[in-house]
Formats: C-alpha cells, sequence, structure tokens
C-alpha cells in the first residue's frame, strides 16, 4: 500500500512541476514572441511613414518603448525591402537584406499582395521569418513593406531551447532526489499505520477473554433462570463484538498480505460452489435465488481471494435485499479478450436515497433508520474493494429501477 503511496505521491509531484515547467517556458516564449512581433511593427510602422524607407535617425521614445527594448541603434539593425505596386506595375523603393536579390524581394512582395490578409507573418527560403504589411496610398498605389525577423526569433528559439534542457535536468534531478527521499516522507504515515495495527490485534486478544467470560456468565444464566430478554440482548451484544474483533483481524491481515499470486483459475465452477451455499439461506428467507453463470470461464486469480469476495457480495445482497426480493448472480466471458464480469445484485428499494460512491469506505455504514436491523459494521465492502485490487481487477456499484448491483471485472 505505501510503496504505491510513494510511487503516487512521486508522479504526482513530478507531473505538477512538469505542468509548471511547461507554463512557465511557454508564458516565456509567448512574452518573447509578442515583443519581437511589435519591435517589428514599429519599423514597419517607421517604414510606412516614410514612404518605404526607414529613416537613419529616430526618435524612439524610452517611456513609450518600455518593453521593448528600442533604443536609437536598433534602426541600423532592422533588415527589410519595400516595393510599391501601381496597376500591374511594381518597383523595388528600397531594400536592406543582404541574402535575398531584387528579383526575390519582388516575388515575396507579389505573395503579400495575394493575401487576404493586410498583415501577417510569411515564411521564405532559407529559414527566414518574416513580418508584413501593406498600406494603400493616396494615389492609389499600395506598399508592401517587409522586415526579416529571422535573427529575433532564431535567438529566441535558441534560449528556449537551452532553458527546456536546463528544466529537463531540474526535472530529472527532482525526480532522483524524491525517489531517494520518498520513502523517508512517507515513514511518518507508516509508523502511524504500523501503530494502529498493533493495537488492533492487541486490543483484539485482549478483549477476546472478557468477552469469553461474558458469554458463559451469559449461558450460565440462562441454564439457571431460563432465557430472558435480557440474557438474549446481551448474547446478540457479544456476538457483534466478536464480529467486529474478527473483522478487524481479517482487515489487518488483508492489509500486510503480500501481492497475490495469479494463476489460472476456474472461475465458473468458484462462483457457483460459493453462490450455492447462499442458496439455502436466501431461499429459506422468502427471497428469490437465481444464478445466471456461464461455464468454463477461466481468469487470472487466486481461489481463496476469489471465493471470499463472491461471500462478502453475497453476504452484502442477503442482508440488503428487500422482503421477497430477488437476489441475482451473474458470471460471462468479457466481450474482449480474456477475463470474466460477475455481478450481483438485489432488489432494495430503500437505495434511492444512499451515497453509493462511499460504499467502499471502511466502516461506512447506509442510513441508520434504513438498517437499524442489520448487522454489519461496514467493512465487508472496503474488504471486497482491496481483495479486487490485489487481483487486478476493477468493482463498481450502481443502482437503477430499486435494484443494486454491485460488478467485478478480473
Amino acid at each position: 500500500m505505501f510503496k504505491k503511496l510513494r510511487l503516487k505521491f512521486l508522479w504526482g509531484s513530478a507531473l505538477i512541476l512538469l505542468l509548471v515547467i511547461a507554463l512557465v517556458v511557454g508564458i516565456i516564449y509567448w512574452a518573447t514572441s509578442h515583443t519581437i512581433t511589435r519591435q517589428t511593427q514599429v519599423f514597419i510602422d517607421l517604414i510606412l511613414e516614410n514612404d518605404g524607407v526607414l529613416p537613419e535617425q529616430s526618435a524612439f521614445d524610452p517611456q513609450q518603448q518600455t518593453f521593448l527594448a528600442l533604443n536609437d541603434e536598433s534602426i541600423h539593425e532592422a533588415r527589410y525591402f519595400s516595393v510599391r505596386f501601381s496597376g500591374e506595375d511594381e518597383s523595388l523603393v528600397s531594400i536592406r537584406i543582404a541574402a535575398l536579390s531584387e528579383e526575390g524581394a519582388i516575388d515575396l512582395a507579389k505573395r503579400v499582395m495575394g493575401r487576404k490578409s493586410e498583415s501577417g507573418r510569411i515564411s521564405a527560403p532559407g529559414g527566414h521569418v518574416l513580418q508584413y504589411a501593406r498600406q494603400t496610398e493616396e494615389d492609389g498605389s499600395t506598399l508592401v513593406v517587409i522586415v526579416d525577423a529571422t535573427s529575433r526569433y532564431g535567438l529566441t528559439r535558441l534560449i528556449m531551447t537551452y532553458m527546456a534542457g536546463l528544466w529537463s535536468f531540474v526535472l530529472l534531478l527532482y525526480v532522483l532526489l524524491m525517489i531517494h527521499f520518498s520513502k523517508k516522507l512517507v515513514q511518518p504515515f507508516i509508523e502511524n499505520d504500523e501503530r494502529q495495527k498493533r493495537f488492533i490485534t492487541n486490543a483484539s486478544h485482549e478483549l477476546k477473554t472478557p468477552l469469553a467470560v461474558i458469554s458463559a456468565n451469559n449461558e450460565m444464566t440462562e441454564a439457571v433462570s431460563g432465557k430472558t430478554k435480557w440474557t438474549e440482548s446481551t448474547g446478540r451484544q457479544v456476538k457483534r463484538l466478536q464480529s467486529l474483533i474478527e473483522d478487524l483481524v481479517v482487515l489487518t491481515r488483508l492489509d500486510e498480505m503480500a501481492e497475490i499470486a495469479l494463476t489460472d483459475i476456474d472461475c465458473s465452477a468458484l462462483v457457483l460452489e460459493t453462490a450455492e451455499s447462499f442458496r439455502d439461506v436466501i431461499e429459506s428467507s422468502g427471497r428469490t435465488y437465481r444464478c445466471e453463470i456461464e461455464p468454463n470461464i477461466h481468469v487470472q486469480g487466486e481461489q481463496r481471494a476469489i471465493q471470499q469476495l463472491t461471500s462478502i457480495l453475497l453476504d452484502n445482497a442477503a442482508k440488503y435485499c428487500d422482503e421477497g426480493g430477488t437476489i441475482t448472480v451473474k458470471l460471462s466471458g468479457k466481450s474482449k479478450g480474456k477475463g470474466a464480469v460477475c455481478s450481483i445484485s438485489n432488489t432494495y428499494a430503500a437505495g434511492a436515497n444512499e451515497d453509493t460512491s462511499r460504499f467502499f469506505e471502511r466502516f461506512y455504514r447506509q442510513d441508520e433508520s434504513h438498517n437499524s436491523g442489520k448487522t454489519g459494521f461496514g467493512i465487508g465492502l472496503s474488504m471486497a474493494k482491496e481483495i479486487t485490487e490485489r487481483l487486478k481487477g476493477k468493482i463498481r456499484v450502481n443502482y437503477s429501477t430499486d435494484t443494486i448491483s454491485f460488478s467485478v471485472e478480473l
């Protein structure tokens, strides 16, 4: 149990850290890309304002461009070209990109003219990332301005690559440290669980002796003076306490049990044998018993565990089935692949108001107003879940049309 807790804690915390890292890196990348886009747009606006030519000097206002990291020297770093289209003619106004010929610049400008959007981003051969805008002039011509942002985006990608490598190393280091220290982190829970188990074991042994004495004295009183409602009540309470002690001991042993060795089991024969042992009890109480078990269904399991699981669910069905109701046991093979589905259901009109999601909690009991006459302490279904998990299966509960069903997939 605690090994699973360690693994859940380890991978859960690692997943949270991974999500945080991804979020941080994503935000940084978005902010950087947004800044580059705004920087480039500043240059485009300047070029459009100056008839397709970037002025040699421009007064960038530091207060207005606080987060853009632009200054007067940024003008000389900009790489761009501009093309004017007038009717069917085009002319190159200005070009400041060494890796691009005049013909290549005009071809790119024509691509921009063919786009619906008046501004955006376009790629060019050689891995260039270009940002463009076009503007209709007063004389009817169209000015296309394209600024090269390749170096800025390339630097951003390089930084992101370094950050990804760094955070990957941090994540790996975190996982390794958590593997080393996770045992110490869950040690207090292990010690607390061991103390609880010791208390249950010791208390069970200590309670058995006085209960045996009380039971013997009660029987002696009945033998001498005859049965009374008081001696019968005492006898019932003694049996309840003995049952509780036995259940607690079983739970403690179940927690301490090693992993079940799964082997090929004839599930049909086991379930049928266990279910038939309840037939007389069910039918003698005035209820209807139905058994629909497909033959020769084999699963990977453990004989005693499957028998105990079936007994718990049938005992629960017998306790909570309505007077004159029906208890049904079904076993069928899975529609895909190997395995089996066992369903044990009973009519239970009062179950419409029950919180079925809590049925597998230890010591959970349904509304006492419905169950004042029922025995048990809400341990059985918890044990059923534990056994199912050890068998690598799944257990579910469903309530529909006055019938409650427990379904086990193995």
